[in-house]
């Protein structure tokens, strides 16, 4: 008997494991509200990181897609925008081997092929 899959459980939450939850939701809620059922389950014994855990550039449209609001994540996260961020020592090892990267997506991206 080949049955659809009903419930899908996410070991370990952090921004992984929320981000892998709630798109997984988004994508497989049902019309009628119901659809698959997504369980997160983490450890209340292990902090938080919370020294540059990043995103992408286009959490925005993630965050839309799950209906989330940008304002509501922001404040309920206590989250702070990071603009671009500094490779060091990237290429060769030395004092003057850096660059910044702005944290964009490349141009073009969004255009269909």
């Amino acid at each position: 008997m080949n049955k659809a899959t009903q419930a899908v459980v996410i070991v370990g939450g952090g921004t992984a494991g929320w981000l892998t939850a709630g798109r997984i939701a988004t994508e497989h809620r049902g019309k009628d509200g119901q659809g698959l059922s997504v369980t997160l389950v983490e450890s209340p014994n292990i902090s938080p990181i919370g020294v540059g855990e990043g995103t992408w550039p286009t959490m925005r449209s993630t965050l839309m897609k799950m209906g989330i609001s940008e304002t509501d994540f922001i404040r309920q996260c206590d989250v702070s925008l990071k603009q671009g961020a500094k490779f060091a020592r990237w290429v060769d090892g030395s004092e003057n081997d850096f660059y910044y990267h702005p944290l964009v997506l490349p141009q073009g991206f969004h255009k269909q092929t």
